[in-house]
Formats: C-alpha cells, structure tokens, sequence
C-alpha cells in the first residue's frame, strides 16, 4: 500500500452535559457547500464521555484523484474509454453517467474502528481507504500499489482486535466493467488480512463471486466469515439479478453461496449466538439521474421493488438454513439495520424510507413498533429545500439510545419512547453518511496505556 498524508480541516466542539454517557459515535458523510453538493467529505467524532467533537473534512477531489487513472485502464482493457469531456453520453453501471459512477465509487460507506482513537474510513469500492487519529488530529490515506492496477476495494474492512489483523475484500476492476454489458460477467474476487500500514497479506479466498463487495464481518468464534454484494444488476426483463452472499467456514475450509435475496448488502452476527447471521435484503435499484437533478439533489434516485425484508439464518455444518423471515408491507429501503440487547429484550432496529425506525423482535422475528424521526421545521432552510431525510443509525453500547443522523440532523432517540432527547443541527446539508459506528471506546483524549 502507498501511504500519503492528506490535508484536512479539522473543527472542534462542545457537547451539552445533558448527553454524557459511556458512547461515542463515528459518522462519515458527504457535506454539501453552497455551490456544490459533493464538495467535501466530512467526518464526524462525538465522544460523549469528554463532550468533545471533532469534524475533519477533506476534499473530494483529494479522495477522487489516485483512482483516476486506474478506473480508466480497467475500462481500456474491456475496450471502453472514460473521458470526464465527454461525461453525460456514455453509460456505466446502473446507468450512471461517468460522474454519478465516480460519485458513487468515492463516497465514505463505513467506519471501522482500530482502537487507540483510530479510525478506518472504508470508501464505496475505491483504490484505498482512508486512516483518522482522533488523538493527533491526521489522516492518512492508504492506496493500492500503482503496479497493481486492475484491483479495487470493497465497501467495508474487519478489524480483530485480538490479532491486529484488518480483514477486507478486493475484485478485479476491469471484470466489473465487463459486467456493463454482461450482467453475468465473471469477476475475479478475493478475502485477505493485512497489518494496518504493512505490504504483506494473506489470503483467506480467492475465485469468482461478484463485484461492489459490500460488507465483510467475521463472528465471535472465529469460525465463520460473511460476505455481501451490493449487486442490483438487472437481467433480459429488467428484473433485478438477486445479489449473492457468501459464508466462509474457515476452520472445515467449506464455502456456501446464498443468491436469492434481492440486494443482500449487509449481515448482522446475533449478539448471543455466534452462529446466526441477520441478512438485510434491500430490494431497491439505483435509477439514474439528469445532471440538473443530481447536482441540485446530490444523492441517487432509487426505485422500490415492493417491501425490504431481513432474513435470520443458522450457520451449520452442512451450511446456512433459513429459520426465520420478517417483512411488512411499509418496510422499504433498509440501508442500516443493528441487532442489541434492550434491557431483557433482543431487538432489531432497521432504518426505513424516509424518516422511520423499525424495531423488530429478534428471536421471533415480529413486528415491536416504528419510531418516526424528524427534523424540526426549523431546519428546513435554505440550503435543504426538501424534508430531511433518516440516513444512519446506530444503538447505544448498552441498547438505551439509538444515536440517528438525518440529512439536516444528528439526534439521540430514546429507545424506549420513541423521543428525541438531542438534535444537533447541520447548516448545509449532508448526504451519502451510509453507516455510523457507535462505541464505548471513548477515551480520545489519551492513548491507550496512558
């Protein structure tokens, strides 16, 4: 990997005493100015133990710029030519034009913490990833060697905080672009650990699955690894191509493959049993966009193929089996959902479109309840025309708040009445967040060990 500080602009403030609590959250976001919506990154630390704060912005063309050229020669070798003069005319996945693609490709998707007060920001499918520490105030980016050209990361790394180890996917670029005129394109794949900062890997797989690898987590036991593609490629009859899931038993060196969800972009670990995963099965599509829309929006147009759904499922010897299903007629998006412990309860909170929390009852897989999350009218102002949209969630460490960002907001839900007991307000708006991060690792202001 090429290592490289960035410069970036780093904001401190001040929480209300009314918050402290042994939590802290993480949020990557886009953040929009007033003549751009995808001017910068901006990343968001909220410690609620020291009611300290930092935002760390970076710009986009900063993220966008070491990836360029290999974005190109993957494209040269499937015999296409990507060209920013000519960006409206030709079409790439899901219809994107060059500029939706990058876009897409380049926001921040997840956050996975390394201890220490460090922090990897994972970007959609891109040449690195980005490495803040919160204590010295730097951010690093972690780039694929030059000389290995033909490769991209996925949406999210897994950290082993017993060995040191980042476990993280990767597949071949220029197979992904064959995928644009061949749906069913094979794409060279692969799972391996690293050394944060380190050259060397090791290989955990390595074959054909899929490209736009979503999410990687590995359970308690160590035995089992996780997979997820982020697929929405549609067929002849504009159906979408069910997504693929992969499980790893990597103790027996068995693999199962589970493709008959629509989107199976995330799995989820039972917080008790380290053997039964939770499946989020989206079911949207992404549309494509005229660049008046795109720029005055700054965020996708999707398409709902009928209600989202979460899937339970036993990993065995023999492989996964279903054991349990859970849908609901209103139940739509599904870009975030967490498994906890509610006091006596086991609950799944899932994010639904526009400004709606679903809690779900684990074991049984019923229906709990819905919390409804807006902004105040206050926050409609000029920079953000439209009703603020539900973006990111994520429960407190002991399972009493649900911490909520909206495109005009960061909130603090309670989860037992539904009321939202802090509201942060953003000027400008703030788009692409994806995925916050929320732990009890809330000692920023020290190293560990001081």
């Amino acid at each position: 990997m090429q290592i490289k500080r960035l410069s970036a602009k780093i904001d401190e403030f001040s929480l209300p005493a009314s918050v402290v609590m042994d939590a802290s959250v993480a949020i990557p976001t886009v953040k929009s100015k007033w003549y751009m919506k995808y001017g910068e990154h901006a990343y968001y630390f909220m410690d609620f133990r020291t009611l300290k704060g930092l935002r760390i912005r970076i710009p986009h063309l900063d993220i966008i710029r070491p990836g360029w050229q290999r974005l190109r020669k993957a494209a040269k070798k499937q015999g296409k030519h990507v060209s920013m003069f000519r960006p409206l005319t030709l079409r790439y996945h899901y219809r994107f034009n060059i500029l939706e693609q990058i876009m897409l490709m380049t926001v921040p998707h997840t956050v996975t913490s390394i201890g220490n007060g460090r922090f990897i920001v994972n970007l959609w499918s891109w040449c690195g990833y980005l490495e803040v520490d919160t204590v010295t105030k730097t951010v690093t980016y972690h780039t694929i060697d030059e000389v290995d050209d033909d490769s991209v990361l996925g949406s999210q790394q897994w950290f082993d905080p017993q060995t040191k180890d980042l476990y993280a996917m990767s597949y071949s670029l220029s197979d992904s672009v064959g995928r644009i005129d061949n749906p069913v394109h094979s794409v060279a794949f692969r799972i391996f650990k690293h050394k944060l900062g380190e050259n060397g890997t090791e290989t955990v797989w390595r074959g054909e699955l899929s490209d736009y690898m979503h999410d990687i987590l590995i359970n308690e036991s160590r035995q089992y690894c996780v997979v997820c593609e982020l697929g929405m490629y549609l067929d002849e009859k504009k159906d979408i191509i069910p997504s693929k899931a992969m499980v790893i038993d990597i103790k027996n060196k068995k693999q199962w493959v589970i493709d008959h969800f629509i989107v199976a972009a995330h799995a989820f670990f039972d917080p008790n049993v380290p053997n039964i995963v939770y499946f989020s099965n989206h079911n949207f599509e992404f549309e494509h966009s005229n660049i008046i829309k795109l720029l005055e929006k700054g965020g996708y147009s999707v398409k709902f193929r009928g209600p989202a759904s979460i899937y339970k499922y036993e990993l065995t010897p023999d492989g996964p089996r279903e054991i349990g299903v859970f849908t609901q007629d209103d139940f739509f998006r599904l870009t975030n959902m967490h498994v906890f412990k509610h006091r006596n309860l086991k609950i799944i909170a899932a994010m639904g479109f526009p400004d709606v929390i679903f809690l779900i009852n684990a074991d049984s897989m019923s229906f709990i309840r819905k919390i409804t999350v807006k902004d105040p009218i206050s926050l409609k102002h000029f920079y953000s025309r439209k009703p603020a949209l539900i973006g990111t969630i994520a429960p407190s460490p002991d399972g009493e708040k649900l911490f909520v960002q909206t495109t005009g907001s960061f909130q603090i839900v309670d989860v037992s009445t539904g009321n939202p007991e802090y509201i942060r307000d953003y000027f400008f708006r703030h788009v692409c967040f994806n995925h916050m991060l929320a732990l009890n690792d809330s000692k920023w202001e020290q190293k560990e060990g001081k």
